[in-house]
């Protein structure tokens, strides 16, 4: 039952939603560690809270690239279908489309935490 219901439509948000909560962990990271007057606190001789974020940006990352990398390799599944078979392929495509923007989305919101002072 590939391509109804609910499933390719949850498919195709799946990168937003990993963004999100990246976008929340980061910012909530940052602001519990100014709240908390430990803006320099080091993880493994670094500063805590770029850490943090560049933990979170990898795994963001990697977790809309897996999501990406499925929906490519439906699409290229589908573009070697049989004759007479038909797959709608515009959330898959959809899929592929939000997941690059989701990466771009999730770099984006990561420069700033790494590049200005935690709490400045």
């Amino acid at each position: 039952m590939r391509g109804r219901g609910l499933f390719p439509l949850i498919g195709a948000i799946g990168a937003l939603i990993i963004w999100a909560i990246h976008f929340l962990a980061i910012y909530c990271a940052q602001a519990t560690a100014c709240m908390r007057a430990a803006p320099d606190a080091t993880l493994l001789g670094h500063d805590l809270v770029p850490a943090l974020v560049l933990g979170l940006t990898a795994f963001a990352l990697l977790a809309v690239a897996a999501v990406g990398i499925a929906a490519w390799r439906r699409l290229a599944d589908g573009m070697t279908a049989r004759a007479g078979e038909h797959e709608p392929h515009f959330l898959t495509w959809l899929t592929v489309a939000v997941a690059l923007l989701s990466s771009l989305a999730i770099l984006w919101e990561a420069v700033p935490v790494l590049i200005l002072p935690p709490c400045g």
